[in-house]
């Protein structure tokens, strides 16, 4: 029926201008009885809705709505499509029109849409995914019922896509969290095989990976999905056991310990299954990267002091089940059983020492009391070989406790031991050197190997030697008789070919793998008593300096300036920077970075020991923070400068370190970073600003309270640098001292307050939540003129994406609001 244009004009004059509410439902109600189509109302409000009065066109956007909400009926896919782009643009306009907007929206996703493109073009054809959060728990009802009962794995795939959409950006699930979950876990586990000829081109994998996306994405669904994969794992059909396992693993990165804890028996109890029975390597992958995944996340939770530590109840369910077995003649149940605590020693510190404490003891003891069994022959071999699989398995997490005891001295010739006995014995340690050799072609696990393998070297020689100092040197001539000349002569006889093809390798390779026999030399001269000499020092402190400034390799030329620099420590250092300094002057050098990082070690080694020339070294160190290729390495270089070092210049490796060589360095070099500072051009200040948040950040805090006032202009001028290392680094340096502020810091309240808010906005989350802790310990300060200014500028965070900056933002919220009320501070 034609509609009546003058009638349907009259209605919208009188709703917009006449302020008639009841016309939209006069209006709604003609709509349905088909006096005009929905797109004619558009038509018919054009004029209002391009007003220049933003109220006219707000009242034009709610007549629309309003005919939307009343109106059940439903529409034609033009119609929605012609709605969509309309309602998008309108989100664009003035802020009193947004309400409407979303009332309109509210009313299309209550509509049953007949085709799920339309949800996408709803979700993706906005800019700002909050536009459609605004629609609350409705849209995923809507989105429940559009998706219930599909099958056509085209819309499959768009609905997982979609529903992965929704949990990843924290829609409002609302009272539909378990609808949502049911009208999408009930495909779990996928079983699709695409026909013959698909034009589509979609594919199993394609909708695992959409589904597994949308069950893990939100903690809200473990409580659902946990037993469903306890369920899943009872499957006859491989595919579905890697997928359950598959997505076990996947929700380990999502969920923390509470959503875990009531589920662990089960899980345990599927995943050891899985593991000792199964027949399929590929479901035994899968298993123990789920038992990894899970050890990782459990080891993560921050736990409150009530609760249960859930890492070790899930410990101690692995260790009752796996570790009787690591001992037993029967080899079935050995291999899975380390494999099984490998897999739980690797995932995070605390359970590598919780399995280690409870594990090795009982693997030693069982070798060192087998050996000696002389009537039990073949139980004593068995138990030998199992001890050593499992050692041998174990050795990548515990890699120096076992292997000197499973180097015992050789026998004596009057030994009663059998000679089966010797060569079960010997064969084992000849599997723990090899496990050893191969592990250590691990840069990080060179340090720690070497020495006992030069040890096993020279026990296999003459016995072990029981003067230290006579061994320190025979291992230093060694070392570096291996990297000057590759000088193998000392290998004894029978020594393990594993042995001499781990320390050969470097004569064997290209110049490359030569030159990072330097790690090896590292890891045993750095760590010398100062009191033991290092033979051919002159040359070798020359090789070192030439392989650190021509290397292109950055683990070779590293290793070799943090090993020159261990030596340069520990004796005296002549003529030794003429090269270096040549090299990080040659503007086209193509190896400054290397000479700037030889630089940069000897002045840690020489600050470390008061060695006069270091003022020198660290000048220069001033002198590159303007320079345009190495500025940026120069000012994060003070960090390595001013703290703690792991591999070498420590007192743990004997190196020569002296007290308050931080607190002295500062006070000998603030005064040049200030003045650097102040004359650099504005481009390069940041990194004097850099290098100061990371030198004032490693000095002890009353140092810091003492330096504060005369630095506090540098510090505040940091806060405003668009580098955020810088801003990282001075907030680090500023909360610990404003928990406990100088009158210098309480005068300069509202400075402080205004550049650590504006970070709490950052796009990087280290910097808003060192930026919140900030805002935290300023409410401490006694002067709070500030408050409502806080108070007002932390409701953007309490919405941040992520959810430990929203909790760091409420914190501080509290403690600000606290302060206007009657028993705040």
């Amino acid at each position: 029926m034609a509609a009546d244009s003058a009638l349907l004009l009259g209605l919208v004059e009188e709703f917009v201008l006449g302020q008639q509410d009841r016309k939209a439902v006069d209006t709604a109600t003609e709509l349905k009885a088909g006096q005009f189509t929905i797109l004619q109302l558009v038509e018919a409000l054009g004029l209002h809705l391009t007003s220049s009065q933003p109220q006219t066109r707000a009242r034009g956007v709610q007549l629309l709505s309003s005919v939307l909400q009343e109106c059940h009926g439903d529409l034609t896919e033009r119609e929605v499509e012609v709605l969509i782009v309309f309602y998008e643009n309108r989100l664009k306009d003035h802020y009193v029109i947004t309400p409407h907007v979303i009332q309109g929206l509210k009313a299309l996703v209550s509509l049953k849409l007949s085709n799920l493109c339309h949800v996408v073009t709803l979700i993706d054809s906005f800019s700002h995914p909050t536009e459609l959060k605004g629609l609350g728990a409705d849209f995923v009802f809507g989105f429940v019922q559009s998706v219930d009962g599909e099958r056509d794995p085209r819309n499959l795939l768009l609905a997982f896509r979609i529903a992965g959409k929704i949990v990843r950006e924290g829609y409002d699930l609302g009272k539909f969290t378990e609808e949502l979950f049911e009208v999408t876990s009930c495909y779990f586990p996928i079983d699709f095989s695409p026909p013959p000829n698909d034009p589509h081109g979609i594919t199993q994998e394609e909708l695992v990976l959409a589904l597994r996306a949308v069950l893990t994405g939100t903690p809200r669904f473990a409580e659902f999905l946990l037993p469903l994969i306890i369920e899943k794992l009872d499957s006859d059909v491989q595919s579905a056991k890697v997928d359950s396992l598959q997505t076990l693993t996947a929700c380990a990165s999502v969920y923390e310990h509470k959503e875990l804890a009531q589920f662990l028996p089960g899980l345990w109890a599927s995943l050891r299954r899985e593991v000792f029975q199964t027949a399929s390597e590929r479901v035994e992958s899968a298993g123990l990267a789920a038992v990894g995944s899970l050890t990782a996340c459990l080891s993560r939770s921050v736990l409150n002091s009530d609760s249960e530590d859930s890492l070790n109840v899930f410990l101690e369910l692995v260790l009752k089940d796996c570790q009787h077995h690591l001992c037993e003649p029967d080899l079935k149940l050995v291999w899975p059983s380390a494999k099984l605590l490998q897999a739980t020693s690797t995932a995070s510190y605390r359970a590598s020492h919780r399995v280690a404490a409870a594990v090795l003891p009982s693997l030693i003891e069982q070798y060192n009391s087998r050996t000696q069994v002389s009537h039990t022959i073949q139980l004593g071999r068995s138990i030998i070989v199992n001890v050593g699989v499992c050692l041998t398995f174990l050795t990548d997490v515990y890699l120096i406790e076992p292997f000197p005891l499973l180097f015992p001295e050789p026998m004596a010739q009057g030994d009663s031991a059998t000679q089966s006995q010797e060569h079960s014995q010997q064969a084992v340690r000849q599997r723990c050197v090899a496990a050893l050799a191969a592990v250590s072609s691990r840069p990080s696990l060179v340090q720690e190997s070497t020495p006992v393998l030069l040890q096993v070297l020279t026990s296999a020689h003459t016995g072990m030697c029981h003067c230290h100092r006579l061994f320190c040197h025979r291992l230093a001539s060694r070392a570096v008789s291996l990297f000057l000349d590759g000088d193998v002569s000392f290998l004894p006889e029978n020594a393990f070919p594993s042995q001499i093809q781990l320390l050969k390798v470097r004569f064997q390779c290209d110049s490359r793998s030569q030159s990072q026999m330097v790690c090896l030399l590292m890891g045993c001269v750095c760590w010398l008593p100062r009191t033991v000499e290092v033979p051919q020092m002159d040359r070798l402190l020359l090789e070192l300096e030439e392989l650190s400034c021509t290397s292109d390799h950055p683990l070779s030329y590293t290793s070799a300036a943090k090993c020159y620099a261990g030596l340069v420590n520990k004796s005296p250092a002549g003529e030794m920077l003429k090269r270096i300094s040549t090299e990080l002057d040659s503007a086209s050098s193509p190896v400054r970075t290397q000479a700037f990082t030889l630089l940069l070690w000897v002045s840690k080694a020489l600050l470390l020991r008061y060695h006069p020339l270091s003022t020198a070294l660290t000048d220069k160190l001033f002198s590159l923070l303007s320079d345009p290729e190495l500025g940026s390495l120069a000012a994060d270089g003070f960090s390595l400068l001013m703290s703690d070092s792991q591999d070498v210049l420590n007192r743990g490796s004997h190196a020569d370190v002296r007290i308050m060589y931080r607190q002295r360095f500062f006070t000998e070099n603030s005064a040049k970073l200030v003045e650097g500072f102040n004359a650099a051009v504005q481009e390069k200040k940041s990194g004097y600003l850099k290098a100061l948040s990371h030198i004032v950040n490693n000095l002890p805090r009353q140092v810091q309270l003492t330096e504060l006032p005369a630095l506090l202009p540098l510090l505040l001028e940091a806060l405003s640098c668009p580098d955020q290392g810088v801003q990282v680094s001075t907030l680090s340096c500023l909360q610990p001292v404003l928990l406990d502020p100088p009158s210098t810091l309480i005068t300069q309240l509202e400075v402080l307050v205004g550049r650590t808010l504006a970070l709490t906005t950052s796009p990087t989350m280290k910097v808003r939540i060192a930026s919140l802790r900030c805002i935290h310990a300023l409410s401490r300060f006694p002067e709070h003129e500030v408050r409502l200014w806080v108070l007002r500028a932390l409701a953007a965070p309490l919405d941040d994406h992520k959810r430990v900056v929203r909790s760091e933002a409420a914190v501080a919220r509290n403690e600000w609001f606290l302060l206007g009320s009657p028993g705040g501070r």
